[in-house]
């Protein structure tokens, strides 16, 4: 399972499982320190990406309304 802020670049390893949260900045995959209801949204989304089967190096973009960049 992969969380991933560059989408192109991680698609090349094709992994088996991958979400990128949409607008996080490098170093943020989780969301801004302190920001639990985020970074548990994000764990959360992997966590539910992880039981469901998909087609290995498709990376699924979200949203996270709790993000502000």
């Amino acid at each position: 399972m992969l969380i991933t802020l560059d989408k192109d670049q991680s698609s090349v390893m094709r992994p088996s499982r991958a979400i990128n949260p949409e607008g996080f900045r490098f170093g943020h995959s989780l969301g801004k320190p302190f920001d639990r209801v985020t970074q548990h949204a994000v764990l959360q989304a992997t966590l539910n990406r992880l039981i469901q089967k998909g087609e290995p190096g498709v990376i699924e973009t979200m949203a996270f309304s709790t993000y502000m960049g």
